[in-house]
């Protein structure tokens, strides 16, 4: 079953136990994202729960100072239990100071308080501070429990977990991959451990958002097999799994099955974590999504309503989770045809992640985008190319020139000066996609390297017939001052 310390110690920022699902990731589910010219678009994962860790012998404040860290560390649990991360994070922050006092900043126990504090970030949706911790505990970890213990393996893991919401996915895969080996060669866990379906899924969500569907898909489907055997079919972590494989079934526009599994993972979290929990509220608005990939949009709009209700009970009115589901209302409101209601949407979606995660994050990005498209159906198209060029140019900052959300951001941005005139601008924008994704090999980067092929194609013709038409108007020029000078 699962870890006797799943209360701080785990995997996803959806809080499913000891692993969670993420929501359907943004700025890179191309099939409906990229506008204009080609078919329109649409947490991370965050490490979970769990240690409890009380007092070992050490160096002794007395028995009042070893009793009130107890009580500390089982008050964060508490707030945990019940979403209440910045309170979490501030008792666990004061039983820090008293573990550091007991037992020294370099033993064991102190990194799970350390790990606990990264956690508490993490769900707060502040990456960076959760990533400072996550590495403080890793290093404790790794000197003093050695680079293969199973501890080790879950500060691997919650690295990895920060680095992928941070787009940083090669390293993201590294701390995976090296957290995946430690877990199936260890004696006392092996590969049909949970942990071990654990660190598949989160190995899953990278790959995923790389665009790598066929390798997301495949540790998915593993971890679910040994999450079936190990754990039962009504475990929280069954949903994380099958979120998952819903989630590469949305970006590769199979829609009614992403829709069959979301619907799956969110009977078992209502049956096991409740109907308010913030993971049934991210698999509720992936629920959501698929409504209006399927054609459902005002259904789709009443599931992220409730999403949202569920998430500013937990959270309050600032959190990441929000803007997400914010964004997914947008799209919803911009499927219904209504417009205005998608704008204002996507505008607080925006300010939110202005608050959270800033102006240069990839999130940031994709609701510009979305801003963009809601512009460019409305006939704004020059603030729509504002929202677009801005969009791109945090997308490669943030993600990479290489990166499919970029090439996407890129995309959007050509296709409204093509819309404006500008098509040779359009076409060096065109071009240079073609040819970042040339040099790529994952699944989704090739379907949509097939989209901008055929866009620059047809840039290239309508800068061709352009040019053509200023050659004869160049000529006819010439020929009235031909003939005048004649006169």
């Amino acid at each position: 079953g699962s870890r006797s310390d799943a209360q701080v110690e785990g995997h996803s920022s959806g809080g499913v136990g000891a692993g969670s699902h993420r929501i359907c990731p943004e700025g890179r589910a191309w099939m409906a994202s990229f506008q204009p010219n080609v078919r329109a678009k649409g947490s991370t994962q965050g490490p979970a729960s769990g240690e409890h860790g009380g007092a070992a012998a050490g160096h002794s404040i007395g028995a009042a100072g070893e009793t009130r860290l107890l009580e500390l560390i089982e008050e964060g649990h508490e707030h945990t239990r019940k979403a209440e991360y910045a309170a979490a994070l501030e008792k666990w922050q004061q039983a820090c100071v008293i573990r550091e006092q007991i037992l020294g900043a370099e033993h064991p126990d102190t990194a799970r308080l350390l790990n606990a504090i990264g956690n508490a970030h993490n769900k707060l949706g502040q990456d960076r501070q959760a990533l400072e911790f996550y590495e403080r505990a890793l290093s404790v970890r790794e000197k003093a429990l050695g680079a293969s213990h199973p501890e080790v393996a879950r500060s691997l893991n919650n690295c990895g977990i920060v680095k992928h919401k941070l787009g940083h996915y090669n390293e993201a895969l590294s701390y995976h991959k090296r957290a995946l080996k430690i877990t199936e060669t260890n004696k006392t866990l092996g590969p049909d451990h949970p942990d071990a379906a654990r660190t598949l899924c989160d190995l899953g969500d990278v790959y995923d958002d790389a665009a790598e569907f066929n390798e997301a898909l495949s540790c998915y489907r593993q971890a679910l097999t040994v999450q079936q055997k190990a754990l039962g079919n009504g475990h929280p972590d069954i949903a994380r799994a099958l979120v998952g494989i819903g989630n590469v079934h949305m970006h590769t526009a199979n829609y009614q099955r992403g829709k069959d599994c979301y619907e799956k993972g969110l009977a078992i979290q209502e049956r096991t974590l409740g109907r308010t929990h913030p993971a049934t509220a991210m698999t509720l608005t992936n629920c959501g999504l698929a409504y209006v990939r399927l054609g459902e949009a005002k259904k789709a709009v009443e599931m992220h309503k409730r999403a949202l209700d569920m998430q500013r009970t937990a959270f309050g009115d600032s959190h990441q989770d929000l803007a997400r589901t914010m964004s997914h209302l947008g799209q919803a409101y911009e499927a219904n045809g209504e417009l205005d209601k998608a704008l204002e949407t996507h505008k607080a979606a925006y300010s939110i992640r202005e608050q959270t995660v800033g102006l240069e994050h990839a999130d940031t990005a994709y609701t510009l985008g979305r801003l963009g498209a809601v512009c460019c159906r409305r006939g704004d198209l020059n603030k729509a190319m504002e929202y677009y060029s801005l969009a791109a140019a945090i997308s490669e900052k943030s993600l990479g020139a290489s990166h499919l959300g970029t090439a996407i951001a890129t995309h959007n941005l050509a296709g409204v000066l093509q819309r404006l005139g500008e098509n040779e601008m359009a076409l060096r924008h065109l071009d240079q996609i073609v040819e970042k994704l040339e040099a790529l090999q994952g699944e989704g980067h090739q379907l949509f390297l097939e989209h901008a092929r055929e866009s620059a194609t047809r840039c290239k013709q309508a800068v061709e017939s352009q040019k053509s038409i200023f050659d004869a108007r160049a000529s006819d020029l010439q020929d009235a001052q031909y003939g005048l000078s004649l006169a």
